[in-house]
């Protein structure tokens, strides 16, 4: 006899032998469940109600009542006490919820934390409540059931998240004296039925062998993103908090799912960081996933009666503008597409978005910002840079297999001015970057009303990003390729520069062509970006229209501590890196400064020799 027969037989006896009773007591919540159950005909929830040896009560009533939790009313914000209903209540006795994730972001002080522990509460509850929760959840009886507490590092999770869970818990009458752990052991908490709460490390290898039903996984948008990892089976990207998160969905499914239900909730918190980060990619397939369950909130959410009332509006920005306060007049004259930009703010914070926007709009408003200390905040002024030239490349990047690429030469200029080429090498999962350029002149530029200096006016005639193919790896040669045609066009090419990795073999092709090659290393150097930065700022640049290095450029942070510029995690710099090799070495070449008749300037004279010093030291 199969199994559904043996579960259709024992329904026909469970309507039979529960109809009296459902007559005596029509509101019995245990007898109802197991009816509608059987005439559903939902064997899994059938199957889990008659394993419970006590039927749980709702969520609220975990929460609240002195048997339970008994958190007191007016220490929980109304709001979260909705999101905990929410998340936690589902078919009949919540022992198959409607959801199986919960995405906890936004702004900080929105409690996030608190939410989550109290979800893992209610999760553990339920598993207190069957006779075998192995044998109702379809696991070998010797086998442990484990809800973990992760985050960046396993210490941390241990002094934070698990350690206010492990309070909450001592607290409770509930997890006292009638579900009870074992108090000798602090690492962890042990229950009857070989449950198990415990803190896990911050890696995928964290929870190898455990049985995860469940848990929070905490600040996973700040959890590590490496290109080129050794972590990677690939060699390629490593994703932390995807690792981590894939791992312990797989063990789940493959150990809990059955009709299609897992049970159990997985919680993911953290506050924004990165535009395209982890919970926004969760956020985003929430869309088509109905299992998502998300908490997206502020501060004046949670807590609308702390605030006046009054509000002011926050332009938020994108990559090409800056966030700013406006005036209502000023809002009335934006587009009707931007005011999707705009976040209306309680007045209280008005002073902290005037003093640092970017860090108020991130930890406040809880919106990801591209840099969390951007290298170049005036991202109205790299705008204003782009455009101004003509790309003498027909793409803006290529793979040289999907894609190929075509050279314009309707866009060639000054053909008989020196051009000079930087390439940005990439490895086998990231791209590369080549840009091209000339100076046109220079310019006077006044400092505080009096210092007069003339610095070169540089033209961008070119900029390409190399993707590597799928599967595959960037083709240099079709680089160097690139180089030589351009030379046959009668561009005057004369100086190339590389980074130092994968560069011998074409330091030394380029070379038995003729041309000047050198490396510009990055490490501990900054030069370059500097002069990067005040040429933009300076209006002394033209650059074709170019969508990922004008991306790349407004997302620069820089790293202080390391004394680097870095991209954000799951960003990039290739094309920037390139676009700055060619501003820092056409302004470092005494032969251009010497064609338009201009003497160096002392300053400039004493950065270039700091920096050679530093590569120097480096070398």
């Amino acid at each position: 006899m199969s199994g559904t027969t043996k579960l259709e037989a024992f329904a026909l006896q469970t309507i039979k032998t529960t109809s009296q009773q459902l007559a005596e007591d029509p509101n019995n919540p245990w007898v109802r469940a197991l009816n509608l159950a059987a005439v559903d005909r939902d064997w899994y929830l059938l199957k889990l109600l008659v394993g419970l040896k006590r039927y749980p009560v709702e969520p609220e009533v975990f929460l609240f009542h002195e048997d339970y939790l008994g958190v007191p009313e007016e220490e929980i914000f109304p709001e979260i006490v909705r999101h905990y209903t929410a998340t936690c209540t589902g078919s009949m006795t919540n022992l198959t919820p409607d959801y199986t994730e919960v995405v906890l972001t936004g702004g900080i002080g929105t409690g996030k934390t608190t939410l989550a522990l109290y979800i893992v509460a209610y999760q553990l509850y339920l598993l207190s409540c069957f006779i075998n929760p192995q044998k109702s959840l379809g696991q070998d009886s010797m086998s442990e059931i484990v809800m973990i507490f992760q985050s960046l590092q396993g210490k941390k999770a241990k002094d934070v998240p698990y350690a206010r869970f492990r309070t909450l818990v001592s607290k409770s009458p509930y997890f006292t004296s009638v579900f009870k752990y074992r108090t000798d052991i602090e690492s962890e908490l042990r229950f009857p039925h070989r449950i198990t709460v415990k803190p896990v490390s911050g890696d995928a290898e964290g929870t190898i062998g455990e049985n995860v039903i469940g848990g929070f996984i905490d600040e996973v948008n700040f959890m590590d993103v490496t290109q080129a990892s050794k972590r990677s089976n690939s060699g390629g990207e490593y994703d932390q908090a995807k690792e981590i998160y894939n791992s312990i969905s797989r063990r789940r499914e493959s150990r809990f799912m059955e009709n299609g239900v897992t049970p159990g909730l997985l919680c993911l918190g953290s506050s924004k960081n990165y535009p395209g980060e982890f919970t926004d990619r969760k956020i985003e397939e929430a869309k088509t996933n109905p299992k998502i369950y998300i908490f997206d909130e502020r501060v004046w959410d949670i807590m609308p009666w702390k605030f006046i009332g009054t509000k002011f509006k926050m332009f938020i920005g994108d990559y090409i503008r800056q966030p700013r306060i406006l005036t209502d007049k000023e809002y009335e004259e934006l587009p009707i597409e931007d005011r999707g930009l705009v976040m209306l703010i309680p007045t209280e914070f008005k002073n902290k978005f005037e003093i640092d926007p970017l860090n108020a709009l991130r930890e406040i408003a809880g919106v990801a910002t591209r840099a969390t200390h951007p290298f170049i905040p005036r991202t109205d002024l790299v705008a204003e840079v782009f455009g101004k030239a003509k790309n003498i490349f027909t793409r803006e990047e290529v793979d040289f297999v999907e894609t190929e690429l075509g050279l314009d030469v309707n866009n060639f200029i000054n053909l008989k001015e020196p051009r000079f080429a930087h390439i940005d090498l990439g490895v086998t999962s990231d791209s590369a970057g080549l840009v091209i350029g000339h100076v046109k002149g220079f310019k006077k530029m006044v400092r505080d009303g009096e210092i007069t200096e003339h610095l070169p006016d540089i033209h961008i005639d070119g900029a390409l990003r190399i993707r590597p193919p799928k599967g595959g790896e960037i083709n240099f040669e079709k680089i160097r390729t690139i180089i030589y045609k351009l030379r046959d066009l009668g561009m005057n090419i004369k100086w190339v520069t590389l980074d130092s990795f994968q560069s011998v073999d074409t330091v030394q092709l380029l070379r038995r062509k003729g041309i000047m090659v050198g490396l510009i290393p990055r490490t501990n150097v900054t030069l370059p970006y500097d002069f990067t930065k005040t040429c933009i700022y300076d209006g002394r640049v033209a650059i074709p229209t170019h969508e990922v290095l004008q991306t790349e450029l407004v997302s620069l942070e820089k790293i202080a501590i390391k004394n680097i510029i870095d991209h954000p995690p799951r960003g990039s710099k290739d094309v920037s890196d390139a676009l700055s090799g060619v501003i820092y070495g056409l302004t470092m070449r005494a032969e251009v400064w010497a064609r338009w008749g201009v003497t160096i300037d002392r300053t400039l004279v004493s950065q270039i020799q700091t920096a050679e010093d530093k590569v120097r030291a480096e070398a």
